[in-house]
């Protein structure tokens, strides 16, 4: 027993006098790069087929362009209103303004979804064509029949899908565009837009612009003989209807940034669209916002022309 007693102190005297063993770094099971090392040994992203109105708005408006890509996917693949519904109304707006590209995309579209049509189908679509040709004679009864059938969220969903599919096919008609021999599925790319640098060529100013001639026939719009005291009176008229959509309640709005509140506090059909479909309005003013950017229209133009266009569509607004 002595013995291993002393064993033992000896044992712990030599260890005492050995200087201490410096402890072993914790590097993992794996040798972890950084995310610029990482990245260039992953496969380079994606770059999937685009359609024919998008190359044709690159060399313009590359970041508009790029906005609508993602507007396209929201309401073709992710609209409220579900995949096949969503097609049927873009197909009714389609051949409304005899769009053969956009009838052939939201058919693609719709074979791609399958299913049965919507319970409200034709209630819908008749809503819908009506929206587009003639929305100035679209009735109080006519919308509170849409309204009790599909509620206020998928009411003003409807709505929303109409306004872009009106857009989006005019843009396409406009642009000329004969599409694919088969239409291309919705795009579902992530852009970075705050690191996106300008790509639209430089504009010309406006000032040279009004110089500008043309070889095309010269149409001059008659203000004048608009009666203000008409309009005015038209719209005190306007302001006492009652309201066809209910508002959203308020926590619906407390869920909204500070600045989409804001404004749906300023403007009655943001209202209504950022209380019921906050999303929907989202990416329509992200698009908006990027062609401003990016165009560098003159405002008094822009809105020139946005009167032209809802004067011929008989809208009060």
């Amino acid at each position: 027993m002595r013995t291993f007693l002393s064993l033992v102190a000896l044992s712990a005297a030599a260890r005492a006098a050995d200087p201490p063993t410096p402890p072993v770094p914790n590097r993992g099971a794996f040798d972890v790069p950084n995310s610029a090392g990482a990245w260039d040994r992953f496969p380079p992203p994606a770059k999937p087929e685009l359609p024919e109105w998008a190359r044709a708005l690159s060399l313009p408006l590359p970041k508009t362009a790029a906005r609508m890509l993602v507007q396209d996917h929201f309401h073709r693949a992710t609209n409220p209103l579900g995949a096949r519904l969503a097609a049927d109304v873009r197909h009714e707006v389609a051949d409304a303004l005899n769009s053969p590209y956009g009838r052939a995309s939201a058919k693609a579209d719709r074979e791609r979804a399958g299913g049965a049509p919507h319970a409200h189908a034709a209630l819908v679509l008749a809503f819908a064509r009506k929206l587009t040709l003639e929305g100035h004679a679209i009735s109080d009864a006519e919308f509170a029949r849409v309204l009790k059938a599909l509620g206020p969220k998928d009411t003003t969903a409807l709505v929303h899908t109409v306004a872009y599919a009106n857009f989006q096919n005019r843009i396409w008609l406009g642009l000329g565009v004969k599409g694919e021999s088969n239409p291309l599925p919705p795009v579902a790319v992530n852009f970075d837009f705050d690191a996106m640098k300008s790509l639209a060529p430089a504009r010309p100013a406006w000032d040279d612009l009004k110089n500008a001639k043309g070889n095309g026939l010269a149409v001059r719009v008659e203000w004048s003989h608009t009666d203000a005291g008409r309009v005015a009176r038209a719209l005190e008229s306007q302001k006492e209807r009652e309201l066809r959509m209910p508002i959203a309640p308020p926590e619906a709005f407390e869920k909204l940034p500070e600045s989409e509140r804001n404004g749906a506090k300023r403007i009655l059909w943001n209202t209504v669209s950022a209380g019921w479909q906050p999303e929907m309005t989202r990416v329509w003013f992200a698009g908006l916002y990027a062609y401003y950017e990016e165009a560098k229209v003159d405002r008094v133009f822009t809105n020139a022309t946005f009167w032209v266009v809802t004067r011929t569509n008989d809208c009060f607004y």
